[in-house]
């Protein structure tokens, strides 16, 4: 499998090749692939020669190919899963778009060969990454959205607590954590860890509030959500809870929000939106007027965090 995380890349196609390289090299190092040049004295040293390096293009895009071709000719009978993490990435940049075309170049020069699955924290992107016939990926994956773990992964990780630690937590207690924690399996495992390791007679309700404490998982969402506009913030709120954003009810709302007596202008809530996805917290749906999201555990929090917390203003 060759796993490259997109997300904050200056250069993908760059960050691909490079862990192709890596692997190519690994494999290429095997005892098995690599030349012996010297023996010692009954065989107790070896010495061994260093894989000749292919000849890099100075195309990227020919790169990816010569590489891949190395690698299919190095393993004819084991096709490559490409993963690509924060694939929504490649939709945003002349450059994101030159590697989609490079990899679907790839895709159609060795059909059978390769598996591609783009994976990313944006439903909205990856759909019009591949959803929209203007796009270089159009129809090149399905999408297909990965089911939210509930219950069986929380009594999976109570049940690797007992088995470490020998202690009973209630399945109860921690799926009310995991709630707390906004589903994030990453955070329940190291909120696990934590309750093991530095607070294991610790009640769970208390070991998650100095577990949040310490680590602040939220501290970019409040970041995020600090540092917009009150109307801007306001519209988040709407988003999450579904709204219809340029209802008179809904500016109505939004008024309310900021302070002012009359329905915010639709104008208003135009641009608003528009510096939102500026912003990059939200994106435009297929539907006219609909906005998701890029994030979908940022529109947890703002739901359930934000939306309490003006309540008590």
């Amino acid at each position: 499998m060759l796993y490259a995380d997109l997300w904050g890349q200056a250069d993908p196609l760059g960050a691909i090749n490079t862990v192709l390289a890596t692997l190519l090299r690994a494999i290429q190092t095997r005892a098995g692939r690599t030349p012996v040049t010297t023996v010692g004295a009954l065989g107790v040293s070896v010495g061994m020669a260093a894989p000749s390096p292919l000849a890099a293009p100075a195309d990227p895009a020919a790169l990816l190919a010569t590489q891949f071709a190395e690698l299919r000719r190095l393993l004819p009978d084991e096709p490559v899963l490409l993963m690509l993490d924060e694939a929504q990435t490649l939709v945003r940049s002349s450059v994101g778009d030159a590697a989609m075309k490079a990899i679907r170049a790839l895709f159609n020069s060795h059909p059978g060969a390769m598996l591609l699955l783009f994976t990313g924290s944006s439903k909205a992107q990856l759909t019009a990454l591949v959803g929209d016939h203007s796009k270089t990926a159009f129809k090149l994956a399905a999408h297909i959205d990965f089911p939210l773990l509930g219950i069986g992964f929380v009594t999976f990780i109570a049940a690797r607590i007992k088995t470490i630690s020998q202690r009973d937590i209630s399945v109860v207690d921690l799926d009310w954590a995991f709630s707390q924690l906004l589903h994030r399996p990453g955070e329940m495992v190291d909120f696990a860890r934590f309750l093991v390791t530095e607070m294991s007679g610790a009640d769970v309700r208390a070991a998650l509030e100095v577990f949040k404490l310490r680590n602040q998982p939220d501290v970019s969402f409040q970041t995020q959500y600090a540092e917009c506009t009150p109307l801007q913030q306001a519209l988040l709120l709407e988003v999450a809870s579904g709204a219809k954003l340029f209802a008179h009810d809904t500016r109505e709302r939004l008024a309310s929000f900021v302070g002012q007596a009359a329905a915010v202008p639709l104008a208003s809530v135009h641009n608003t939106l528009a510096q939102l996805e500026t912003k990059g917290l939200l994106a435009k749906r297929e539907t006219r007027g609909h906005y998701e999201f890029e994030d979908e555990h940022l529109r947890n929090w703002i739901d359930r965090i934000a939306r309490t917390a003006r309540k008590k203003v």
